[in-house]
């Protein structure tokens, strides 16, 4: 019973002045207070958050390949013939890269805590990425013959060749 008298602590003997510790051995409060204090002003220095936030970045311009694709064997699946359904899904391809292109700006702000952040590579691989699915769609035009890319196909703006021959019935 000796031995458990020595963990024991008698708190009615404490007096107001002296300060017991009870923090585990190795704890040094002043190093911790020092870490406290530095780690405020040192988060807009992290490297290792910067590091995070970039990757960040890229990984949400890579994100639209999933979509893009499932769009894209929906699409295929829809078969190339002129219905409704495979005309809407055909506009769907061309209108979601052509609007996400658009407001790319407002998927990667600029972040006024972060100025050494780079936007412009994630931000031109996903419009890389929506210009994928845009060439698809324009290829699917291609397979439905909605894409003119044949002569026949601008016959009407054609102007009119002058005439050089002349031929009159006999009499």
């Amino acid at each position: 019973m000796s031995g458990l008298k020595s963990w024991r602590l008698d708190l009615a003997d404490q007096t107001g002045d002296k300060k017991t510790s009870f923090d585990p051995p190795g704890y040094d409060a002043g190093l911790a207070k020092d870490m406290i204090a530095t780690s405020s002003s040192s988060k807009k220095k992290d490297s290792g958050m910067l590091a995070r936030k970039q990757s960040a970045l890229f990984a949400r311009a890579t994100a639209p390949v999933k979509n893009m694709a499932f769009m894209c064997f929906m699409a295929y699946m829809s078969g190339n013939s002129i219905q409704m359904f495979s005309i809407i899904m055909t506009f769907s391809l061309l209108a979601q890269p052509i609007t996400a292109i658009v407001n790319s700006g407002q998927m990667f702000p600029k972040e006024p805590d972060w100025p050494q952040l780079d936007l412009l590579l994630p931000r031109l691989l996903f419009c890389i990425v929506q210009c994928g699915q845009l060439v698809f769609g324009l290829y699917k035009l291609n397979g439905m013959g909605l894409l003119p890319v044949y002569a026949s196909d601008w016959v009407s703006s054609l102007k009119v060749p002058d005439v050089l021959e002349h031929s009159y019935p006999a009499i």
